[in-house]
């Protein structure tokens, strides 16, 4: 049995804006030589967030739904 989900709108919006910063920020780290600092400053002043820990814990918590999703 299949077990359905609920999630708020804005619960669905930060899952998109996650996705899109996690794959905005592996394309930009791809290019030779990019400065994974600077990406992160990008991506803040992108998307509105303050800390770059924020940034990291984004990415970390999407890396980790894909890979629940492979498995």
């Amino acid at each position: 049995m299949v077990t359905q989900v609920f999630k708020t709108e804005y619960q669905r919006e930060r899952e998109r804006r996650d996705l899109e910063l996690y794959r905005d920020y592996e394309q930009l780290i791809s290019v030779e030589g990019q400065s994974k600092t600077l990406v992160t400053e990008h991506l803040m002043k992108k998307y509105n967030i303050h800390s770059a820990g924020t940034v990291y814990a984004i990415r970390k918590r999407v890396e980790g739904r894909l890979q629940q999703k492979d498995a």
